[in-house]
């Protein structure tokens, strides 16, 4: 058995046995073999086999067919796919029709990289025809055949040759390279979702640095985070010795937490500095209001790829409190870290700071040590911790009293003057949390003649 370690690896080989017994030839396929080669665990298991449709159905009766167009079956959640090769690309994802062939050698040609066009047999026999054992061994990611068609057919090769290449640790092919460079903008003609999903999976690499680095340097960031890509070769001049984009890389490899939305955040926080950047006469570059003015940026840029509600809300308010740096003050009030934490809606108040500390390591002069950064970490998540343990009102919904309370108390009807008056019961409970009593919210209102 070669994937011990997969939940799947038992079914999979019962499968290919099966198979082999009713007379038609099996293999394992792509990602499962090239990670077996990298002694790495693979998530997932596919088969590829001579048999047709109808016959996977009849030796699985209870397979169900998830791709009749291009024959594939899923049996025991696992796929398995008659050999073929694809027509041509019309919408530059789908093959317009699919042959079927009778052999692996004719269903590895369509793939997109040798490293992935590699089948095994039960024995652990490699098919082999593209070299991509070498490939993978030189750390080398190359497209199968042509380059230029390749490409075409599903311009989306273009990240995932990004992200291969950060994930063995090597380089893209020069030719293979000089094609997606030239060939950026067929990157347009995908659909936005897809290029979210490949952009997420880059994001939770080990080595995402290199990835994305490589999405700069062929062109493809402008094609995805067209806002982000302007902070390329942007200075810091002063407090970084790292030019913007280069800090926004660092960040986001510094992000230890395996979190996306982080990670995101991470690489949009500072998306505005391009557009707020000034040079004193000292020759110190200010970024004033960066924080404020990103938070629009951010939200255009993550519509543009069609994330969902909940991570646009994130990554604005990471982007909009990054500068909040709470650990940094030690005499700052309970009350001001209470109206931080009460603002937040999306993003908790350990990421943000998780956030910030990325953010540091992320700069090249290193203000602060690791030790230090510690330390100010250690002494803010006391004081978090202290008000957590309080459970004090941090938001209109912990308040002792409530909309309702104040319209039937006060004999007012609906409208403005009952939200700011929550507005300031919440102000008044935040600098003295024991207020927060409906008898004492009540006593506060009439004597400060709120809703006079």
């Amino acid at each position: 058995m070669f994937f011990k370690k997969n939940k799947y690896s038992s079914r999979a080989e019962s499968i290919i046995l099966s198979l082999l017994d009713a007379g038609f030839s099996s293999y394992y396929v792509g990602g499962c073999v090239r990670d077996l080669l990298r002694g790495k665990i693979s998530s997932d298991i596919d088969i590829a086999t001579n048999a047709c449709l109808n016959e996977i159905k009849r030796i699985f009766p209870k397979a169900a067919i998830i791709g009749e167009a291009f024959s594939v079956a899923l049996v025991h959640r696992i796929e398995v796919a008659t050999f073929r090769q694809d027509g041509p690309y019309s919408d530059f994802r789908h093959p317009d029709f699919v042959k079927i062939v009778p052999t692996i050698e004719e269903d590895l040609s369509r793939r997109d990289f040798t490293i992935n066009a590699i089948a095994m047999d039960i024995e652990g026999k490699l098919v082999d025809p593209y070299s991509g054992k070498t490939d993978l061994e030189n750390k080398i990611v190359r497209f199968v055949g042509e380059p230029d068609k390749r490409l075409s057919e599903d311009p989306i090769r273009a990240l995932r040759a990004c992200r291969f290449a950060a994930l063995i640790g090597g380089k893209i092919e020069e030719n293979s390279k000089e094609v997606i460079l030239q060939n950026h903008f067929l990157l347009r003609k995908v659909a936005k979702e897809r290029i979210q999903l490949e952009l997420n999976k880059i994001l939770m690499l080990d080595n995402r640095e290199a990835a994305l680095i490589l999405l700069s340097s062929l062109h493809l960031l402008e094609e995805i985070l067209p806002e982000l890509a302007k902070s390329i070769n942007v200075p810091q001049k002063g407090y970084h010795a790292e030019d913007c984009w280069t800090h926004a890389v660092k960040a986001t490899q510094a992000v230890i937490k395996k979190d996306l939305n982080l990670r995101l955040a991470a690489l949009l926080h500072d998306v505005a500095k391009p557009t707020q950047r000034i040079r004193d006469e000292d020759g110190i570059d200010h970024f004033y209001g960066h924080e404020i003015k990103g938070v629009k940026m951010v939200e255009k840029e993550l519509r543009y790829l069609k994330y969902s509600l909940h991570t646009i809300g994130y990554v604005k308010e990471a982007t909009r409190y990054h500068m909040t740096r709470i650990m940094f003050v030690h005499e700052m009030k309970d009350a001001t870290i209470r109206r931080l934490m009460g603002r937040l809606k999306y993003i908790s108040i350990r990421d943000l700071l998780r956030l910030q500390i990325a953010d540091m390591r992320g700069n090249l002069r290193e203000p602060y040590s690791l030790d230090e950064q510690i330390k100010l970490l250690r002494y803010v998540l006391k004081r978090i911790r202290k008000i957590e343990k309080e459970d004090h009102a941090l938001k209109i919904t912990d308040l002792a009293i409530n909309g309702d309370d104040i319209i039937k108390i006060f004999k007012i009807k609906p409208g403005r003057k009952v939200g700011k008056a929550l507005h300031y019961c919440l102000e008044e409970v935040l600098k003295d949390p024991e207020l927060n009593k409906k008898e004492s919210l009540i006593s506060l209102l009439e004597k400060e003649r709120q809703l006079k």
